[in-house]
């Protein structure tokens, strides 16, 4: 399978400290240091001057001994990339937005005739080697993530005077995730509402999970970062700040450790903590189980007032937990994302494919059914007692028994699948029989309010059941009064 590699241009290795081009696979001698493995930092706060160190002696970007001082050389570098670089092709028509690593504007192909997506970084290029490379790498990831979900990349390049390093891709027209939810939570989050957010958050663990198949985390997942088109497209934008797990990216040997990557409202612990040889594709899991709170609860899961705040929170875990009493959220996506948003990450989900399908397995029906177990000899439910609950049996094996002039009877065994309890959702009756676990026991509890819920998903259906109920109703009625 094809792996995702970061590679310097030799027109841009030429702007690069050694230290950066270093083949990795040579033996250092005594007199080198070998060069830590630190990783990419890009956070709420910059690095402070005392934290970046001073560029080595031969970096590349300062002159040859023989020049005199100056930039000349830089900017000669820069006029080869730039050579290459066809950046009059696109004229500019407006700004899309800002981020941490540039400006997006919306530009023109005057070849192609089209519109596309220009993100830049402006100012002067010579004097920050390691930024255009960063910017370099985010591309050359994104690029080569060729999938469905992710935005294609149509070039890179450097403009004629040297005063921006830019890279063109699709565009595209649509809102944020973070908008939608946002605006659906305010309309009401439930039904097909839901279910519309539901399976665009499957494809974008898809998307994610293709990732992953190459060796790379996207390390940064947020509802902003998802973007949805307005003919049904859903993409996973911002690959920044993704770490290349084969070969890494040689930026990451440019750097000392600073200010943690990524967004704390949605950083998992380890992520938070800077425990950077802790973060893979759970980390991940961990950031799509914030997406999911998100579309649950309308907030990250260590949203606060302040960025400082919420890195806290995350490197202490303080999370507010979605119990199954939560109004308006089904209790399976509580489960789910409560999963996925484990402190551990032994506990998270293994992989996105597993999250994904568990979503999926909930569009399919039943996740407003709150899931219960029962230990062996447990009374589920108790004869001549008031029911309110139907129960589907998920696992394991139960014992239905009556009392006949004193004495209890077994009537029959259940089994995964049989349904028990089910005329309490219709009337007030007492339960006319008793049913116990015989053994470690799942069930699916059944309410007359989630049962509407469900029945909400799918009008027809529902209107059905509505009916079949109605008539047993009144069948239970007349036969009462007799």
């Amino acid at each position: 399978m094809t792996t995702v590699k970061c590679s310097i241009p030799e027109s841009i290795a030429n702007l690069i400290p050694p230290a950066l081009r270093r083949d990795e696979r040579e033996v250092p001698t005594v007199e080198e240091e070998v060069p830590a493995e630190i990783p990419l930092f890009l956070s709420v706060k910059a690095p402070s001057s005392q934290d970046t160190p001073a560029p080595p002696p031969e970096s590349g970007v300062s002159p040859r001994p023989s020049e005199p001082p100056g930039d000349g050389r830089v900017h000669e570098r820069l006029r080869e990339i730039a050579a290459l670089s066809q950046p009059d092709r696109y004229a500019y028509l407006d700004l899309l937005g800002r981020g941490g690593m540039g400006v997006v504007h919306r530009v023109a192909d005057r070849v192609l005739g089209r519109e596309a997506a220009m993100k830049l970084l402006e100012g002067p290029l010579g004097d920050r080697p390691v930024e255009v490379l960063r910017f370099l790498e985010e591309a050359q990831i994104t690029g080569q993530l060729d999938h469905p979900g992710i935005v294609p990349v149509h070039d890179f390049g450097i403009g004629a005077d040297g005063s921006r390093a830019y890279f063109t891709m699709k565009l595209v027209r649509g809102d944020t995730l973070a908008r939608l939810i946002s605006t659906h939570r305010a309309l009401g989050l439930e039904g097909r509402t839901l279910e519309r957010l539901l399976r665009a958050f499957v494809r974008v663990c898809e998307a994610v999970s293709f990732a992953h198949a190459r060796r790379v985390v996207h390390r940064d997942l947020k509802p902003d970062n998802i973007l949805l088109g307005s003919h049904g497209e859903v993409y996973v934008m911002d690959w920044g700040l993704a770490r290349v797990v084969e070969g890494g990216r040689p930026s990451e040997r440019a750097v000392t450790r600073g200010p943690v990557a990524g967004t704390p409202a949605y950083m998992a612990p380890e992520q938070a903590q800077g425990r950077n040889e802790d973060i893979d594709q759970r980390s991940d899991v961990f950031g799509l189980g914030g997406i999911l709170y998100a579309i649950l609860v309308g907030r990250g899961p260590f949203q606060a007032d302040k960025p400082e705040k919420s890195l806290l929170m995350a490197q202490r875990y303080e999370l507010e937990r979605i119990d199954d009493q939560r109004e308006n959220v089904p209790p399976e996506l509580a489960r789910i994302a409560m999963k996925a948003l484990a402190e551990h990450p032994d506990d998270r989900y293994p992989t996105v494919e597993e999250l994904a399908r568990d979503v999926e397995e909930f569009l399919r029906g039943g996740g407003w059914f709150v899931t219960r177990k029962y230990e062996p000899g447990t009374t589920i439910i108790e004869e001549g007692e008031p029911g309110s609950a139907a129960y589907v049996l998920v696992e394991g094996t139960c014992e239905v028994m009556k009392m006949v002039d004193g004495h209890r009877i077994k009537l029959r065994t259940l089994g995964p699948g049989d349904v028990f309890g089910e005329t309490a959702v219709f009337t007030a009756k007492p339960r006319s029989a008793t049913v116990i676990a015989v053994d470690h026991v799942t069930v699916k509890v059944v309410t007359r309010e989630s049962l509407e819920r469900e029945l909400d998903r799918s009008p027809w259906m529902g209107a059905f059941v509505r009916a079949v109920a109605e008539r047993f109703r009144e069948a239970d009625e007349k036969l009462s009064k007799r």
